[in-house]
């Protein structure tokens, strides 16, 4: 075997040197035609295309012929999924060379600043469907629908981090590992967006959304029981059993047209909402969901344009297009763990719908007619506004209805239906608002200290102007002014 290495080293160094040598697809068949007639000649007959290739590419690489050690390695690679290859000693004479480094980055791990961001999304997404699914305040059916659309999302990125980094060949079993979810993202979301907006409670029929998933898994069966070595193949390109091009046809275009779907539904059901919304809807629940609907929209829109690089009709696919989807599915996740920290009420929609339906009943028989209420509404603006009598640290509920010339059941009705708050935290809303102006004033000569500020906004005493104040902004107020 030796012998036929050295013979192998003098056909790449003499009769191709590398100065001479044209790299084209002739020239490489015309090596391999040539060590498999040397080792026919050697009775080595038993020895496979693939061991050929690794003889060929050492013989390369103790030539010093770059170009050529790094097809025959990549030949070998595809053939093979050995990439263990990749250590031998005998390519230490090329392995600084830009041929070979081309090859080491495709195939070997690694990792960049872009892989950690996606990769600490991910750990973020399921930490906070942890967080979800253990809230004991959120509606059963809502919170197992957007921790299942977040889950999709994080095992998707989690995907793109394996391959982006190259770690999928190190752990095979993971390729593709996202696709069985693929048809999940449109239903999900859809039924979540009718429990939320129309209280809507999910029954047996409803399972029909999630059949063209146990079709796509039944389907995707056989390429998941296949062993790690031909899954690597498949990734490569070079397998007998699945093309790449098959998955164009069992995944990607299914999602395609399920995203499409499902997008017209979403839309059709958040802007009917949206025109039966009233005066008496959280502003920060429909933030929340205005903010989802959205970040899906732009999703689908980048996993269309991309769909249709893919099918070659206008352009091609490239790096940025994939990685648009990859950041919208990143801000889908990071978004929505902002609003659970945030505002984690978003997620107690059942408690939230309960307390309206309580707050409307409590009104029910109230004499407060509708032009009525719209029409103290407006005093009760212009007193806040321009008179400020927030300020007033002595205010309670029986003089602000003496403002309004109406009842205390009237102007406590009126902050109910209209702000969703009660008397005091609807006046602090006002004095913390108040209190931030102050407290960026950058006139330094009549600049106040907040012990001033506090009793200037109308509050009695320091520990409540903290309390109140760290409710809405998450700082205190000496904080707030150091950060400015």
């Amino acid at each position: 075997m030796n012998r036929f290495i050295i013979k192998l080293f003098f056909l790449v160094a003499f009769v191709f040197p590398p100065n001479t040598y044209a790299a084209t697809e002739l020239n490489y068949s015309f090596d391999f035609a040539i060590a498999k007639t040397s080792l026919n000649s050697q009775n080595l007959e038993h020895i496979d295309s693939s061991k050929v290739y690794q003889l060929l590419a050492v013989a390369s690489a103790s030539a010093k012929n770059n170009e050529k050690a790094a097809f025959y390695v990549d030949t070998y690679l595809k053939r093979t999924a050995d990439f263990s290859i990749l250590d031998n000693d005998a390519f230490d004479s090329v392995k600084n060379t830009k041929e070979f480094e081309t090859i080491v980055n495709q195939y070997l791990p690694k990792l960049n600043i872009l892989t950690f961001v996606y990769f600490y999304t991910v750990v973020i997404g399921f930490f906070i469907v942890v967080i979800i699914c253990f809230n004991n305040k959120a509606n059963l059916y809502s919170k197992f629908l957007i921790a299942g659309f977040i889950t999709i999302h994080s095992v998707f990125i989690l995907e793109f981090v394996l391959h982006y980094s190259n770690y999928n060949f190190k752990y095979p079993h993971t390729y593709l590992m996202a696709s069985s979810g693929a048809l999940l993202y449109g239903p999900l979301l859809y039924l979540y967006f009718k429990t939320i907006a129309q209280n809507y409670r999910l029954r047996t029929v409803d399972l029909l959304h999630f059949l063209p998933t146990v079709i796509l898994i039944m389907v995707l069966f056989p390429f998941y029981a296949l062993p790690m070595e031909e899954k690597i193949k498949i990734h490569l390109g070079s397998s007998a059993v699945y093309a790449q091009s098959d998955f164009l046809y069992l995944v990607f275009f299914p999602k395609l047209v399920s995203l499409i779907v499902y997008g017209f539904l979403i839309s059709k059901l958040y802007h009917k909402q949206k025109k039966t919304s009233n005066s008496n809807s959280d502003l920060v629940i429909e933030f929340w969901k205005k903010g989802i609907y959205r970040m899906h929209v732009i999703y689908v829109t980048s996993y269309f344009v991309y769909g249709i690089s893919m099918s070659g009709l206008f352009f091609t696919p490239n790096a940025v297009l994939y990685h648009a989807q990859v950041i919208a599915m990143s801000s889908m996740v990071l978004y929505v763990s902002g609003m659970a920290y945030i505002q984690p009420k978003v997620f107690n929609l059942e408690s939230y719908i309960n307390d309206v339906a309580i707050l409307s009943a409590k009104y029910q028989k109230s004499s407060l007619t509708e032009t009525f209420s719209l029409e103290l509404k407006e005093k009760l603006m212009e007193l806040l506004v321009v008179k400020k009598i927030y300020k007033d640290n002595y205010i309670t509920l029986e003089r602000l209805s003496e403002e309004l010339n109406t009842s205390r059941h009237n102007t406590s009705q009126i902050i109910n239906e209209h702000f969703n708050e009660n008397f005091y935290e609807f006046l602090n809303d006002y004095r913390i608002n108040e209190a931030k102006e102050l407290l960026a004033s950058n006139d330094n000569e009549g600049m106040m200290n907040i012990n001033e500020i506090l009793y200037e906004v109308g509050f009695n005493n320091k520990v409540s102007f903290n309390n109140a104040f760290k409710k809405r902004t998450g700082i205190t107020p000496l904080q707030f002014r150091n950060n400015l």
